[in-house]
């Protein structure tokens, strides 16, 4: 089934590694949920992340994780990213790794086999389309994802939640008069029709 125009969620992503391997490293993510209008967004500081390591592209592949978490299954999600890898990774290369038992063109294992399978398997659950953003090009909410992410690693003070509001007004993504709830957790389950918007759960 093919996804309406303006996805219930969209959701912005962007990771850093300090020293790429090595890390420290650090995800960003931006979600907006347009029909409860509310915002989630946040970052997490990676010091390690078992055999592979930190590296750029596994602290791209884990934001969109965080980005996903906590929105309800059977919802649609736009995903934006400014990462060929992790889009290319969902949309062109996974079938073929699948095929082939997890091994690249030269009969290596496929990197980062992990995070790629459970993205795919929180896919499943939800309704996605994929959207590329070139870097550091003056998208508002790429920025504010980026500087997320980058103070995840670093350990500093990143984005408040009027950054994030203001990017997002700045995307055209909020109208001038928007005061979308912050929320903590996961968003809403879908309301029956007719059913008065209530409250966001927190899931504190």
């Amino acid at each position: 089934m093919p996804l309406p125009a303006r996805p219930r969620f969209a959701a912005f992503t962007d990771g850093s590694s300090l020293v790429n391997p090595g890390g420290p490293g650090g995800t960003g993510f931006v979600v907006l949920d347009r029909e409860a209008l509310a915002v989630r967004f946040g970052g997490t500081r990676w010091v390690d992340d078992g055999p592979a390591g930190v590296t750029n592209n596994r602290m791209e592949l884990r934001s969109v994780l965080d980005a996903l978490h906590g929105i309800p299954g059977g919802e649609t999600v736009e995903v934006t990213s400014d990462s060929r890898y992790v889009i290319d990774a969902q949309t062109r290369w996974i079938a073929g790794w699948r095929r082939k038992g997890w091994r690249t063109s030269t009969g290596g294992p496929v990197l980062n086999r992990d995070l790629i399978e459970e993205i795919s398997a929180r896919e499943a659950e939800l309704r996605v389309c994929w959207s590329w953003v070139r870097g550091h090009v003056g998208h508002p909410v790429n920025e504010i994802c980026d500087a997320l992410a980058s103070a995840a690693a670093r350990r500093t003070d990143g984005p408040a939640a009027a950054d994030v509001v203001g990017a997002l007004r700045a995307q055209g993504l909020l109208g001038a008069g928007d005061e979308p709830r912050v929320v903590a957790g996961g968003f809403e389950a879908p309301r029956p029709a007719g059913q008065r918007r209530g409250q966001l759960s927190l899931d504190l």
